[in-house]
């Protein structure tokens, strides 16, 4: 789940005091601890380039230098403003293959989507300077990325935000709607529905179709977001289901399309458990306040109209998730990481990887 889905100076003042393995620099210009500044940087990747990429002729060799220099600049700014401790990692021979696996990449293709996106997963790597299962996952997603079509990239990403995730941090129903407009919509046009783009993720190891499915998508969203889909009830309707005299601190609130009704305002039933517990509510009461939940949430076609009647671009999210293999697809680490980058490049949101890749 997300941090918020459940998922970055310069001083006048001379003065330094030194930590292990730095080295104090006084002056204007920003200075890392190991050392290594943005002009440090930049000269080091710029010189990575050269000593590694392939001789071209004129024009091509003119072309391929002056988008090797522009994703450099990309990638040193990001890091300076996301990650400015990771600098210094620009002295580490696996990072310098990494920077340059961007580089050639952008180099040979001057796709500028390819370019963010990568430009996204190497600041994160940079991130990682210690040898562990996300460093890892982001080096291998930096050569696997290039292979990937944008219709490939958005449909691992839409798969990644509707299996994998949930936004916690929504209060009400027109902030999932709004939700959905923000995080899940820009990926929709390029939404996939044939067979040759989920064999080519499979075969690049990005995820796999499982035998199974994830069930209706309207059912799905319906018990992620049940707290923004009640009918709604009376306090009388509520006495006459578990009788009187319970606290339900925690638990009821208005409900969010009958103004006059109440609800059960808690996300989940873990939530629902933990505040009747907290409450000293019985083990009975409990059970009937998870099946009162149940049958005073809309159903799942009222779910479904609902959305699609907020949000009409929705439609075709339901169409592919019922004939496709997108419903089927389970993300391997890969895919996860690259999807991560991809939601990143289009919506400006973050998330900490480390909550799916350990």
């Amino acid at each position: 789940m997300l941090s918020l889905l459940k998922k970055m100076t310069n001083k006048s003042n001379q003065k330094q005091d030194a930590g292990d393995n730095s080295t104090n620099l006084q002056g204007q210009q920003v200075i890392v601890n190991q050392g290594i500044s943005y002009a440090d940087a930049k000269e080091i990747a710029n010189d990575v380039f050269k000593a590694n990429f392939i001789e071209l002729k004129k024009e091509a060799a003119a072309i391929a230098q002056k988008r090797a220099e522009e994703v450099t600049d990309k990638i040193i700014s990001q890091l300076t403003e996301r990650h400015p401790e990771s600098i210094g990692e620009f002295e580490q021979p696996a990072m310098q293959d990494a920077l340059f696996t961007v580089q050639k990449q952008y180099a040979m293709s001057g796709d500028e989507d390819l370019g963010d996106l990568l430009v996204d997963i190497l600041v994160d790597r940079a991130s990682e300077p210690k040898r562990n299962m996300v460093q890892i996952v982001l080096d291998e997603s930096l050569s696997i990325a290039p292979k990937l079509t944008i219709e490939q990239l958005d449909t691992l990403t839409l798969n990644f935000l509707l299996v994998s995730t949930r936004r916690i941090d929504v209060k009400n129903y027109n902030e999932l709607v709004a939700h959905f407009n923000k995080r899940i919509i820009p990926f929709v046009e390029n939404l996939s529905d044939s067979h040759s783009d989920y064999t080519h993720i499979e075969y690049l190891g990005c995820g796999h179709v499982r035998t199974g499915n994830y069930g209706q998508l309207e059912k799905r969203l319906r018990e992620t977001y049940k707290a923004f889909f009640s009918k709604g009830f009376t306090e009388e309707e509520l006495v006459d289901e578990i009788g009187e005299e319970h606290n339900l601190q925690g638990l009821i609130i208005p409900c969010f399309h009958e103004p006059t009704k109440l609800q059960i305002g808690v996300f989940d039933e873990d939530v629902l458990e933990r505040i009747i517990d907290k409450n000293g509510l019985s083990e009975e009461i409990k059970n009937k306040l998870k099946q009162y939940w149940q049958n005073t949430t809309k159903s799942q076609g009222e779910v479904k109209t609902m959305l699609l009647e907020a949000i009409p671009e929705m439609e075709k999210i339901f169409d592919v998730w019922g004939k496709a293999s997108f419903n089927r697809l389970e993300l391997t680490s890969v895919g996860i990481a690259i999807a991560h980058a991809n939601y990143r490049r289009k919506t400006g949101d973050t998330m900490d990887l480390s909550i799916w890749i350990k």
